[in-house]
């Protein structure tokens, strides 16, 4: 197995487990220091942080097909780093602000929000350079 791809399966993993635990102590240890607007944006945070704790699954489980099956083995797999490493910055910035404005309002890092969302994009466009980058059968 190799290293990169076991090392997205761990973080996968891990952002999985994380979004859960985040999602329930939203739920329930801090619905009390949110208002309105606030539990709505940690809502997203979370709906967010799951959809893109799969997104970094999808891409440790392409990873195999993507090398045995590319015309490029190296560059599809470069497109395919990327767009995993996009995936995580875009839930750093994304779904990790949506949780701290949702806590603290006046967060000073939220104009950075965008620029998680623009990541996000990012990586779905890689992911058709790694499909182009596939043999037709």
């Amino acid at each position: 197995m190799d290293f990169f791809m076991k090392t997205l399966l761990i973080i996968a993993a891990l952002s999985g487990f994380s979004a859960v635990l985040i999602g329930a102590s939203g739920s329930h240890a801090l619905a009390p220091y949110m208002d309105e607007r606030g539990t709505e944006l940690f809502n997203r945070a979370s709906l967010y942080h799951h959809l893109l704790s799969l997104a970094l699954f999808g891409c440790a489980l392409l990873w195999p097909t993507v090398k045995a099956n590319a015309k490029n083995p190296a560059k599809a797999l470069k497109f395919l780093r990327i767009s995993a490493t996009l995936f995580m910055m875009g839930l750093l910035l994304f779904s990790g602000l949506l949780y701290l404005v949702a806590l603290n309002p006046d967060f000073p890092l939220k104009f950075l929000i965008p620029f998680g969302g623009l990541s996000t994009m990012l990586a779905w466009l890689m992911l058709i350079g790694v499909a182009l980058s596939l043999k037709a059968e």
